[in-house]
């Protein structure tokens, strides 16, 4: 079984603005052999939305990446699905990491650390 590149999208904090606020950047890196499985998407019930739609997906991540292992290190964070031809300079487009990602320890196969991704459009 192969997986797809990916791409986890971080925020760092290079500076403040003229008014003192914080301006932000996003720093990326790619992770290979990411299995991507798609989740029910569904249409938004809201009455203020009627076009919104929800995309979400579970990632399966290799244990060789390491970076991945600290606990919370995912928190935060957005994903872009580089193989799927997702721009990983956009972090508006990406998709947000939800909850916290859980690894299993011991492992029998190659991926360790599984974390449910999405957005909404519309």
């Amino acid at each position: 079984m192969l997986g797809e590149t990916v791409a986890v999208l971080t925020r760092r904090r290079t500076g403040e603005d003229e008014m003192g606020e914080p301006v932000y950047e996003w720093d990326s890196e790619r992770v290979e052999n990411v299995l991507v499985r798609p989740l029910s998407g569904s249409d938004l019930a809201d009455s203020l939305r009627p076009d919104g739609i929800r995309v979400s997906y579970s990632l399966a991540f290799p244990k060789a990446w390491t970076a991945g292992k600290a606990p919370g290190f995912l928190t935060h964070r957005r994903v872009a699905l580089v193989a799927r031809g997702m721009d990983e300079r956009d972090a508006d487009a990406a998709l947000r990491v939800s909850g916290s990602p859980d690894r299993t320890t011991p492992c029998p196969t190659a991926w360790d650390t599984t974390a449910e991704v999405g957005r909404v459009d519309g």
